[in-house]
């Protein structure tokens, strides 16, 4: 298990989002220089170009999500599969961990619906100082490796990431943006560090970014999520196969979306929008509906 444990927080260099940082500053600073140099008629017109610009891009990539059948107000797949992604040359998955349920959740999301593959490496991201998620990732993993035992290519591979939690439990909203920039700071390393054990040596640009993000409602995750929309919206990531959002309402809300998931609806940004409830899918529109993918598993007998 000790073995496990250093192997997911064994995390090394990045350089790409060192370069998103500088970029930022560096927009920062001709912003400023801009505002004392050059005239209101300029600054107006630079601005109303750089808005036109990214309501046009976000309105592009909500275009490209995945629409609900023609005629109906819902998608329901009421025995969703698993696809058959062993012949890809990568599937890179970032699962968000939120705290307490939300990580019971997405390790049950998880252990259902697991496919053995070698050519599969899995990025969790956790909260600073959720050490119970960690520990509970750690049996996870534990539990893969007796599966497959003797070395078995078909675990994949895997590592972790820390981010500072967007929000506290109780901590005040003036507070929470400051938070939540902390979050984004550190997200953009989640985002395109490439894993260690995946070098660009031996798989290319394969594995530089994820494939698919998955959260199921903390606030990190919509944080997260909000982030790769913009390294997509700015072409720094490219959108059309990559950072694929998808948000899946947790188990507990049958009725109505929490406020994580009417942030997602609101903004757009999930490519797909899923939800465990029948009756929630109806009343949600474009929604799609996936069955008890995390709800605990009734016991034998």
């Amino acid at each position: 298990m000790d073995e496990i444990r250093k192997m997911l927080e064994d995390i090394g260099p990045d350089r790409f989002a060192l370069f998103v940082y500088l970029g930022l500053i560096g927009i920062a600073i001709l912003s400023i220089a801009g505002f004392f140099l050059l005239s209101w008629s300029w600054i107006v017109a630079i601005a109303n170009v750089f808005i036109a610009f990214v309501i046009w891009r976000h309105v592009s990539l909500r275009r490209a999500h995945p629409r609900p059948e023609t005629g109906r107000r819902w998608i329901s797949r009421r025995n969703p599969s698993t696809p058959n992604t062993a012949g890809l040359p990568a599937v890179y998955f970032l699962y968000i961990l939120g705290s307490g349920g939300h990580t019971s959740e997405m390790l049950e999301t998880i252990k259902r619906k697991f496919v053995p593959q070698a050519n599969a490496h899995r990025r969790y991201l956790i909260t600073t100082g959720d050490q119970d998620s960690l520990d509970r990732l750690v049996k996870l993993e534990c539990l893969i490796r007796r599966c497959l035992p003797g070395g078995d290519p078909r675990v994949g591979t895997v590592d972790t990431f820390r981010v500072p939690r967007a929000r506290r439990v109780h901590q005040p909203l003036w507070t929470a943006p400051l938070s939540c920039l902390a979050t984004a700071v550190h997200a953009v390393n989640a985002l395109t560090r490439e894993p260690d054990c995946r070098p660009a040596t031996r798989h290319g640009a394969q594995f530089k970014y994820p494939h698919v993000v998955i959260t199921n409602g903390p606030a990190t995750g919509f944080v997260v999520c909000l982030v790769g929309h913009l390294l997509k919206l700015f072409y720094l990531v490219p959108a059309e196969s990559r950072l694929k959002m998808v948000y899946v309402e947790s188990w507990a809300r049958c009725r109505s979306l929490s406020l994580t998931g009417r942030l997602f609806l609101w903004t757009g940004i999930a490519d797909v929008f899923c939800v465990q409830h029948e009756d929630l899918a109806r009343r949600t529109r474009g929604a799609l509906y996936v069955g008890r993918v995390a709800a605990p598993l009734a016991p034998p007998g």
